[in-house]
């Protein structure tokens, strides 16, 4: 079992895994590998200003972000993985249900275990 907590206020949109999923591996000297390689390459200038801009809007917001969830304005979002599946969503409201939600799933995987 794997829990993982969403830090930040929203789920991550830019994802510069797509552009480096396009770049094909061992570009070499000659032009033909150029040829391969620039969709990867334009993907990756298309994406990185707005991932640039996505992650400045994170670092700012992340304070923001979790004095909400501190006062329970926003809840948190816990993510439950099971042999890397994804079995549950949790959306506790404040710091307390969230340690109570954390406690009472590892309980539950060490009485299944």
């Amino acid at each position: 079992m794997r829990l993982r907590q969403q830090r930040l206020a929203w789920r991550r949109w830019v994802k510069p895994e797509a552009a480096m999923n396009l770049m094909p591996g061992g570009l070499g000297e000659d032009p033909i590998s150029l040829i391969i390689g620039l969709p990867g390459l334009l993907a990756s200038a298309v994406l990185l200003p707005f991932w640039l801009i996505e992650l400045a809007l994170r670092l700012l917001l992340a304070p923001v972000a979790a004095a909400l969830r501190l006062t329970s304005v926003i809840p948190y979002r816990l993510e439950l993985y099971r042999k890397g599946q994804l079995t549950g969503t949790f959306t506790p409201k404040g710091r307390p249900e969230l340690v109570r939600l954390r406690n009472r799933l590892a309980g539950r995987d060490a009485v299944a275990a």
